[in-house]
């Protein structure tokens, strides 16, 4: 594979439908095993971001912090959750897809393609 992928999709479980505008920053664990800030990115109207270029995603351990605390807020719904982070070790050399499935009680998360 000459260049992988790594982006997220974000579905609001509760309406059933894309969560658009919702900002995502990604961190990459360093070699002293502190996060490193790469980027902030925000999904599309269909929930989907591309998070890195390929040729900002070498191999290691990822963050990604998604911001919904604003997103629920515009909708005057409380959430537990303003703030999910997932990790996921990104260190095969194929792509990468991080679905989050959110409602303002609850989220999952699994590999998509």
């Amino acid at each position: 594979m000459d260049a992988r992928k790594f982006s997220t999709h974000i579905l609001d479980t509760s309406v059933g439908k894309a969560a658009a505008n919702v900002r995502v920053t990604v961190s990459r664990l360093d070699e002293i095993q502190e996060w490193r800030s790469l980027r902030a990115a925000q999904t599309n109207e269909d929930g989907r971001c591309q998070l890195l270029e390929p040729s900002q995603f070498p191999s290691g351990i990822y963050k990604l912090t998604f911001h919904v605390g604003s997103y629920f807020a515009e909708r005057n719904v409380r959430t537990l959750y303003p703030v999910i982070e997932i990790i996921a070790d990104c260190s095969e050399n194929q792509n990468y897809h991080i679905p989050l499935l959110l409602n303002p009680f609850s989220y999952s998360t699994y590999r998509g393609t």
